[in-house]
């Protein structure tokens, strides 16, 4: 793998959280979208931590051996059809076949589109079954519902911002102990909305990709394979 790749976001790669090695893994291709946002605030509130993002291409190998050398690995992603990015899921198969882990210690975090946790939430099981079946420790993990429509912006921007902030901030709290996260977490902090609030979420979301479409050339109103 080209190491000019991956991205060390910290200028010291020994930096810690609660005398732990832990390492930062962004799964998903953007750098400043929202899975590398939640990150950053882990490192900004925690104080510490090795940010590295996941290559699209090339060698899995040294990423795989960096999570080896780490005594806490939190993984953040999108969501994208009810998983991970299958780049991540690359990854976690080629891992399992170097092995080598003992015991680190894993949390997970999962941010989509839509309000349903329960959508959102397999990613999670996922990370948790990698865990079971290679001598790591299964944390728990948080799973953000609208997360894509921050686009990067901090959790103050977000529509339920008043619950889902703190409940984040919990949830570090129990990285830097090294602690098992609660589902609870999120669960109490993102109640499903009701019909009227989901279908006026539907309609926006609905502007907000049409106009991205549209900002790629393409007519929205054209056939896709889709």
């Amino acid at each position: 793998m080209n190491k000019s790749e991956i991205l060390h976001m910290s200028n010291n790669k020994t930096d810690t959280m609660n005398n732990s090695n832990i390492l930062l893994l962004c799964a998903s291709p953007r750098r400043k979208g929202t899975s590398a946002m939640l990150l950053e605030r882990i490192r900004s509130v925690a104080d510490g931590g090795e940010l590295l993002f996941l290559p699209q291409k090339g060698s899995l190998d040294e990423i795989a051996q960096a999570m080896q050398n780490a005594q806490t690995i939190v993984i953040s992603g999108p969501c994208y059809i009810n998983t991970y990015p299958a780049r991540l899921i690359e990854l976690l198969e080629r891992a399992s076949s170097i092995g080598g882990f003992s015991n680190q210690k894993l949390y997970g975090i999962i941010n989509g589109g839509m309000p349903y946790i329960h959508t959102h939430r397999h990613g999670l099981t996922s990370l948790q079954l990698f865990a079971e079946q290679n001598s790591l420790s299964w944390q728990g993990g948080f799973v953000l519902g609208v997360g894509a429509m921050l686009d990067g912006q901090p959790l103050e921007k977000h529509i339920r911002r008043k619950k889902i902030a703190p409940a984040f901030d919990l949830f570090i709290q129990h990285i830097k102990k090294g602690t098992s996260a609660p589902d609870s977490l999120y669960e109490q902090a993102q109640v499903p909305p009701g019909k009227i609030v989901t279908y006026l979420f539907s309609k926006l979301l609905t502007v907000m990709v049409e106009k991205r479409i549209k900002n790629h050339g393409c007519d929205v109103n054209e056939p896709n394979w889709y």
